[in-house]
């Protein structure tokens, strides 16, 4: 499958460019949400009431890294067109 791609694609930015958007915004912003998440679920009674109050924080940034994602993949697409 690898090879193949090779063999067909003159130009990898558009990978590079739609891998960035989509993991890099994962790893960055969406999976360490989650994981904090879990760890204070995790926790039960034993978590703060901060603890449990900042949860919200980290999936709003969770929330903002879905958008910059989105918007980074759609730019990558467009930029496939030209």
């Amino acid at each position: 499958l690898v090879t193949l791609a090779a063999m067909n694609l003159k130009d990898l930015s558009f990978v590079m460019s739609f891998g960035g958007a989509t993991l890099g915004n994962a790893l960055i912003y969406i999976l360490p949400a989650l994981m904090f998440k879990k760890a204070v679920k995790d926790m039960g009674n034993n978590a703060t009431p901060s603890l449990k109050s900042e949860v919200n924080f980290a999936m709003f940034s969770a929330t903002l890294g879905v958008g910059m994602g989105i918007i980074g993949s759609t730019m990558a697409l467009k930029g496939l067109k030209d």
